[in-house]
């Protein structure tokens, strides 16, 4: 190779690797949704230690975007668990599509005002929340007050 095309070539693979870096980066954050809600975010929440997540894939509910459930349970024997279901879709319009879809199929209890759109589900233990490209719902087992409402906006503001 002549020492023109290779410092193009050096110059193209630098500019990729600098231009794309904060791309990764911004993929990075949503691709574990357990990230977006951590133990240390339902401490604070909810009053009590939770151990690490346990991941499972989510199937796709109107289109080939798998999900993810993570379970948390409270540390020490104790009987709280929180299920957080998350979907980062390819496009706001299609997480509002999801959403809607959602929303339709449910009666809502209350809306609430959480990221672009969220609801209460009409059973009062799903907090289900719009925003962005992402779409998740929150139900807190074990516990009965109304910190799942909190544990679900802390998310968003993650987001």
């Amino acid at each position: 190779m002549n020492s023109k095309f290779k410092q193009v070539l050096f110059t193209a693979v630098l500019l990729l690797i600098v231009c794309g870096a904060p791309m990764a980066r911004a993929t990075a954050d949503t691709s574990d949704g357990c990230q977006m809600l951590t133990p240390e975010q339902a401490q604070k929440i909810l009053g009590r230690p939770f151990e690490a997540p346990t991941k499972a894939p989510l199937i796709p509910p109107f289109g080939d975007k798998w999900g993810t459930h993570c379970t948390y349970r409270s540390q020490n024997g104790g009987n709280v668990v929180i299920d957080f279901f998350i979907y980062v879709t390819a496009s706001p319009a299609q997480a509002k599509q999801w959403f809607d879809m959602g929303l339709a199929a449910g009666k809502p209890k209350a809306k609430l005002q959480i990221g672009d759109d969220a609801y209460v589900d009409s059973h009062g233990n799903e907090v289900h929340v719009l925003k962005g490209k992402v779409l998740y719902w929150i139900i807190v087992s074990g516990v009965h007050d109304a910190k799942t409402v909190d544990l679900a906006a802390s998310v968003a503001a993650r987001i």
